[in-house]
């Protein structure tokens, strides 16, 4: 089926069963995207201690700006 012929014939369908199809393509392409980008990300083990220190060097950073601003 070409993409013209899908586009026609999901044309034919009701609005809300469009809605539904669209919705599970957007589940099913979210999917493949996430899969794809999972697939390019190294495999880097990070514990929770190094994850919360990120978080709070972030947040620190962010409120040292917010004050210069001020």
């Amino acid at each position: 089926m070409t993409q013209t012929e899908f586009i026609k014939t999901f044309e034919t369908f009701s609005a809300k069963d469009r809605r539904e199809i669209a919705r599970k393509l957007q589940v099913r392409l979210l999917d493949d995207l996430f899969e794809e980008l999972d697939a390019e990300m190294p495999d880097v083990e990070i514990s929770t201690e190094e994850i919360q220190a990120e978080i709070n060097a972030y947040r620190s950073e962010k409120k040292q700006k917010a004050q210069s601003h001020s």
